[in-house]
């Protein structure tokens, strides 16, 4: 498989419903990755059903955290939790950090944050994690040279290619609609491309 080569892919959670994962495989999806922890102690409603399917009809699998962490404790928690939930499981795609609402927290501390979970998760799984960002926040938020470290999955819509005006140049994912349509899913779904370098297995 040539390195650049895109593998069709989405990325589900509970919001997506009952999902029949061997129409998804049938429709040419090839990799998904399921939403497993919320904050310090939220598991997704459907994580268990979701991996146990999308398993059972061999897509690769990748799992996702939904960062709410609002200090360097809370973070290093989060991590932990993550960790917990997906340890022993199937992953042929490197763990995802979704940090996307900061509230009121300074620029600085949302790239401390995302540091703290970042290098705790990469200690604790042995594999470096990916950070998913919308174009805007790769750009203007996390644009720490030690961030830069770890693959992005950008997420920008309406376009022929993501704006990469930011420290990566590169992409590893690409989330390019979030109203997508895929068989064996009720309404609508978020789509990615997928490069090689996304996989750990």
């Amino acid at each position: 498989m040539r390195k650049d080569k895109r593998l069709d892919g989405i990325d589900v959670s509970n919001w997506e419903g009952e999902i029949n994962f061997r129409k998804v495989r049938e429709a040419g999806i090839r990799i998904v990755y399921i939403k497993a922890t919320q904050g310090r102690d939220i598991t997704d409603p459907d994580f268990e059903r979701n991996y146990r399917e999308a398993e059972r009809e061999k897509l690769r699998i990748g799992f996702y955290h939904y960062v709410m962490a609002e200090n360097l404790e809370e973070a290093k928690e989060e991590a932990d939790f993550f960790y917990s939930r997906t340890r022993g499981k199937v992953q042929h795609a490197r763990p995802a950090m979704d940090f996307e609402e900061f509230g009121t927290l300074p620029y600085q501390e949302v790239q401390n944050i995302s540091l703290q979970f970042l290098l705790e998760l990469e200690t604790k799984t042995g594999h470096r994690p990916v950070i998913y960002s919308d174009a805007s926040n790769a750009a203007n938020v996390f644009d720490d040279d030690r961030l830069r470290e770890y693959p992005l999955w950008i997420a920008q819509y309406g376009v022929k290619k993501p704006d990469m005006e930011n420290p990566w140049k590169r992409w590893s994912g690409w989330q390019y609609t979030d109203s997508g349509h895929v068989k064996g899913i009720h309404g609508k779904v978020d789509k990615d491309y997928f490069r090689r370098d996304i996989l750990i297995r």
